[in-house]
């Protein structure tokens, strides 16, 4: 019998990401290795067989039941791990045949409705020699799921060369017990931590970098790379700080990412997103799936306040973080209510995180490669942010300072400079700790000089007009027009709704506009997307948008209009 259960409330934010930008790949999850030795593929295949059958989510499909997404627990058949023989080529020419493979993969939605979750390509390079290439959708899968794979995979698969049954603790729970379990014991203890948030950020905005480009008017960014290694020394020294300061070294390099964008962007403030893990109860350390939230960092970075006075303030802005980090993120976005705008991310447009080093995958008899970076860089992926900056642990104590970027507005060489000024105000923190700001923000001398900088005004931001101070006007009214303020009153709990008035403003939330959008769909045939809404946000808006996409469709067709469609 197929098991149901809600989503988590970390897994609907991102199956309403999917809904407002469907098939962005930056929520594609992608591990690869060389793997050089006797390789079993069959007993890599049960392996892969036993994982999916020991963790309930990867064999879960995702499907809207009403609008509102729901995880059905299938049965577990043998694991498909399609074998690619990649012939006589050499290196390069075999590396540019996954790419593309790859490449193509990620190219297509992730079928959300159709588990296993999990997807597998095992390329042989030589008799002795593959590449094993695992993708995953981000709604299962979290770092923490990243650093189980490897070891549980090692395990099954030691246990299936030698025989044996596999050493692995017993689950207490599945993950979509943790999924009941968050909304039926900790929802109702979550106002809190989401009223908080919401006086936190309500005044908030994050500035806008200057960029080489326009802001496209669809957020869905096609992403590039920018990497530096983070020297020896300076690495040495922030260890060094942050034991002086008493915070995590992550601390540090946060602060200095905060210097940076202040600098960057001319404004005495930064604003960060970065990603915490959920974790907290002991029985689901062993569990894959997706268990982050978002939450939003805000840094002052006065040029008269010191590196010292900084740290303290980033530390206790974490430490508050943490305290609040329950409140999952779209919820705070449906409360502070800011104006929808498809060409960002909500609340912030760069993130930051700090990555460990990876947990090695050890196949017995096998000796496996990481090359799950160098796989990424060779293919065409999107972000979802303007800028993501991710310090890296590799080995031997080494960082890497890695940008994952919009290339809609950003060039690399700016990139490339805003990395190397990463650096040099790193390098000038721990030589001189008692800087000030401004000393080391002048310290960023390769930090490219500012583009295009847009002005914050209504050409540049929706502007979410008030009642009292919009203009009167005639707006002739249609059967449409009604048929779709009915549904609209239904998902909404009204009796009925104004045509000219607001969805958000009524008391509409993202996972409410998801299920409007199915419902007019499924009811009225209207070829809409979440996207579509959040541009008009009133049935007159709709309907206008509605006439004005089967007007460029021309006859006995619809379309949207070209200023809709994903940048290029």
């Amino acid at each position: 019998m197929e098991d149901k259960a809600p989503l988590s409330f970390g897994q609907e934010a991102l199956w309403l990401a999917e809904e407002l930008v469907p098939g962005l790949s930056a929520y594609m999850m992608l591990a690869g290795w060389e793997l050089t030795g006797p390789l079993d593929p069959q007993a890599l295949r049960r392996a892969l067989t036993a994982l999916v059958e020991r963790h309930e989510v990867l064999r879960s499909a995702l499907v809207p039941v009403d609008g509102r997404p729901e995880q059905v627990v299938r049965g577990c058949a043998p694991f498909e791990l399609r074998c690619v023989d990649m012939g006589d080529g050499d290196g390069q020419e075999q590396d540019d045949v996954i790419a593309g493979h790859l490449a193509g993969e990620l190219e297509k939605p992730f079928d959300l409705s159709s588990p296993p979750l999990l997807h597998g390509v095992l390329f042989r390079m030589a008799a002795n020699r593959h590449t094993l290439v695992l993708v995953t959708h981000h709604i299962v899968w979290d770092g923490g799921s990243d650093v189980l794979l490897r070891r549980e995979l090692s395990e099954l698969y030691a246990a299936e060369v030698r025989g044996r049954r596999p050493e692995l603790p017993e689950l207490a729970v599945q993950y979509a017990d943790f999924a009941r379990w968050q909304r039926e014991e900790e929802a109702p203890a979550l106002e809190a931590s989401v009223e908080h948030w919401a006086q936190r950020l309500r005044d908030v905005r994050a500035p806008e970098l200057p960029t080489d480009r326009p802001r496209p008017a669809l957020r869905r960014f096609t992403a590039a790379y920018s990497q530096i290694p983070i020297p020896a020394a300076a690495v040495r020294g922030v260890t060094e700080l942050a034991r002086t300061a008493s915070v995590p070294p992550f601390v540090v390099y946060l602060a200095i990412f905060d210097v940076l964008l202040a600098r960057w962007a001319d404004e005495p403030r930064a604003v960060v997103g970065t990603p915490l893990s959920g974790r907290s109860e002991p029985e689901l350390e062993n569990l894959l799936g997706y268990f982050v939230n978002s939450v939003v960092l805000v840094a002052d970075c006065d040029p008269g306040s010191t590196l010292s006075e900084l740290l303290v303030a980033v530390r206790s802005d974490l430490s508050s973080a943490f305290e609040h980090g329950d409140a999952p993120f779209h919820h705070v976005v449906d409360r502070i209510n800011p104006p929808r705008d498809s060409s960002r991310h909500p609340l912030y447009q760069v993130a930051f995180q700090y990555v460990p080093e990876s947990e090695p995958l050890r196949l017995i008899g096998v000796d496996a490669t990481e090359v799950s970076e160098r796989l990424l860089h060779r293919i065409e992926v999107t972000t979802e942010f303007d800028l993501l900056a991710e310090v890296r642990e590799e080995a031997d104590t080494q960082r890497v300072l890695n940008l994952r970027y919009a290339t809609d507005m950003f060039d690399v060489t700016s990139m490339d400079g805003v990395a190397r000024a990463y650096v040099e105000i790193l390098e000038a923190a721990v030589a001189t700790p008692d800087s000030t700001l401004a000393q080391l923000a002048e310290a960023a001398v390769s930090l490219p000089a500012a583009g295009t900088k847009p002005l914050r005004g209504p050409e540049n931001v929706p502007h979410r007009v008030a009642p009292s101070d919009a203009a009167p006007t005639v707006v002739s009214r249609t059967e449409l027009h009604g048929r779709i303020a009915a549904v609209w009153a239904e998902v909404l709990g009204l009796p009925e709704v104004d045509c000219s008035a607001n969805f958000f403003a009524m008391g509409g939330s993202s996972l409410r506009g998801a299920q409007l959008v199915r419902r007019l769909g499924a009811e009225l045939g209207l070829n809409l997307e979440l996207i579509d809404l959040f541009d008009s946000e009133s049935v007159d808006g709709l309907v206008e948008f509605l006439g004005r996409a089967s007007a460029a469709a021309g006859p006995g067709g619809f379309d949207r209009p070209d200023s809709r469609a994903a940048p290029a």
